[in-house]
C-alpha cells in the first residue's frame, strides 16, 4: 500500500509505516530513512511476535539503520534471538541490544511509569534553550526506568539532552545512541 497525501500534515503510509509530513520535516534524517527505519522497526516487532514463545517485553525503536531492542526477557535464548532478528533485516547497521534478563516480566505498574518517564522527558526538552534545537530530532526510549536517547544531534544538544533527563525523577540511568553531527 502506497498512498501520498498533498497537506502538509496528512499521514504517508508505505508498507504499514505511518509517517506525517510535520515528522519527516523537523528529521535530520531523509525522509526515505526515516520510512527505512519505521518499515524496519515494524518488521522486528513483527518477527519477534512469531519467534519468541513468551511473554517478553521487548521495545523496538529504529534510528538511521540503528536498531535497539530494550526491554525484558526471560532466558538468554530469547535475548540472543530478538539481537538476530534485528540482525538479519535489510538496511540495519547495528543493534544495540539492552535487553535484561529476569525472572519475571515486569507488571503494568512499572511499564505506566516507564511511559510516564518518556512523556515527561520529551516535555522537558522544550525548555532546552538551545539555538537551533527542535526536541522531536529526540527518539525517547523508556523501560526498567532506563531512558535511551537515539538521534542526530551535535555534541553540545546531546549533553543537553542528557543533563536535563538524567535529573527527572525515577530515571535511574540515560544510554546514549547518538550520532553526532560535529
Amino acid at each position: 500500500v502506497l498512498s501520498f497525501g498533498l497537506s502538509a500534515c496528512a499521514p504517508v503510509l508505505v508498507g504499514g509505516a505511518l509517517v506525517t509530513a510535520v515528522n519527516v520535516a523537523h528529521d535530520r534524517r531523509s525522509s526515505g530513512q526515516v520510512l527505512d527505519d519505521k518499515i524496519i522497526t515494524a518488521s522486528v516487532k513483527n518477527e519477534l511476535r512469531k519467534s519468541l514463545v513468551d511473554d517478553s517485553r521487548i521495545k523496538v525503536n529504529t534510528y538511521n539503520g540503528v536498531v535497539l531492542l530494550a526491554g525484558e526477557v526471560k532466558n538468554a535464548s530469547d535475548r540472543v534471538t530478538a539481537e538476530d532478528v534485528g540482525a538479519t533485516k535489510d538496511g540495519v547497521m547495528k543493534v544495540v541490544n539492552e535487553l535484561k534478563l529476569v525472572d519475571e516480566v515486569s507488571q503494568l505498574g512499572r511499564r505506566t511509569k516507564d511511559k510516564y518517564i518518556s512523556t515527561k522527558a520529551k516535555g522537558s526538552l522544550l525548555k532546552l534553550d538551545i539555538e537551533d534545537f527542535d526536541p522531536t530530532r529526540v527518539s525517547i526510549t523508556t523501560a526498567n526506568h532506563e531512558v535511551f536517547l537515539m538521534g542526530l544531534v551535535t555534541r553540545q544538544e546531546a549533553d543537553a539532552v542528557v543533563e536535563r533527563i538524567r535529573n527527572l525523577k525515577h530515571v535511574k540511568r540515560v544510554v546514549k545512541i547518538f550520532e553526532y553531527m560535529d
